[in-house]
């Protein structure tokens, strides 16, 4: 399957040294987007908001950005003490995966297309 850098999926992670005793722990990495509903209509809507996700021992860190993200990291996991990497991989399976859900929605939509087609002729449905 050949992609488009824009259609790739990866899987991101912070993978953290031990300085010490040289032990590696890995944290997951993900984003989110907050989408802000307002109660009744006449409220102004706030923008979304984009957030990453790490979830340590102690809970999840949230971020606005990378840059959020490796200052709370600094601050939690001191240089003198960790090393932190932020480490990305392909993941060729959920591309498989969301190539077969796409071409089922359009399995799906084709055949919803083709049964009106067939059931509707001149405004008046055919039985």
């Amino acid at each position: 399957m050949s992609l488009s850098e824009r259609q790739r999926i990866y899987c991101y992670w912070v993978e953290l040294r031990d300085r010490w005793d040289g032990s590696v722990r890995i944290l997951a990495l993900g984003a989110m987007q907050r989408i802000h509903l307002t109660a009744k209509k006449s409220e102004a809507r706030l923008p979304d908001e984009h957030v990453l996700q790490l979830q340590d021992e102690s809970g999840v860190i949230e971020a606005k950005d990378i840059d959020d993200l490796a200052a709370q990291l600094r601050a939690k996991y001191p240089d003198d003490t960790y090393e932190r990497f932020l480490r990305r991989e392909r993941d060729v399976e959920a591309e498989r995966r969301k190539a077969e859900a796409m071409e089922g929605l359009l399995r799906i939509l084709v055949e919803a297309v083709v049964d009106d087609v067939l059931h509707e002729r001149d405004g008046q449905i055919v039985e």
